[in-house]
């Protein structure tokens, strides 16, 4: 599986985002901007603690989100949410 193919399971398939719909706002956020990044975040944690061979302590967590850059003339513009 390629890299963009995992991102687009991931952020839109996994997520329910619409692709169109997450171009036009990128592309309208960024209409005036000389330059900007969309950055797209997926992580997933796992940990076990033992005691004495038992264990204590199971978790797993998924953390995802987003954050949007814009950069126009000298001012940089950023959004992000999880």
């Amino acid at each position: 599986m390629s890299d963009l193919s995992t991102t687009d399971d991931l952020f839109f398939n996994r997520a329910g985002l619409d692709r169109a719909r997450t171009e036009t706002i990128v592309d309208d956020a960024l209409q005036n901007a000389d330059d900007g990044e969309l950055y797209l975040e997926y992580c997933q944690a796992e940990s076990v603690t033992f005691d004495d061979g038992r264990v204590r302590n199971a978790s797993f967590d998924t953390m995802q989100g987003f954050g949007l850059r814009a950069i126009a003339d000298e001012a940089t513009g950023y959004s992000h949410s999880s």
